[in-house]
């Protein structure tokens, strides 16, 4: 996949805000204008940023933990009734 120029830099500033990286930030946005985005996107991609900062970390774990957890097996209890044919075994 490749993404293209303003799609890296908008993920950049997302990224600085979320960590609280001014460095980062202020060479981000620097680049930002340099490629032609208005001060109201890059404003824009800001408050975007800060709005999904305010979810604790703990609730980002959990859910990720949620999402990548393998789906548990459930057990099978064999009977006559079952169709499964090893009830016999």
């Amino acid at each position: 996949m490749s993404l293209d120029q303003r799609t890296l830099i908008v993920t950049q500033i997302s990224a600085a805000v979320a960590c609280n990286a001014l460095a980062a930030l202020r060479l981000a946005v620097s680049e930002a204008l340099k490629v032609g985005l208005s001060p109201e996107e890059i404003k824009e991609v800001v408050a975007l940023a800060k709005e999904i900062q305010q979810q604790p970390i703990s609730h980002v774990s959990h859910l990720t933990d949620q999402l990548l957890r393998e789906p548990k097996k459930t057990t099978h209890e064999h009977s006559a009734h079952c169709g499964c044919g090893c009830h016999h075994a």
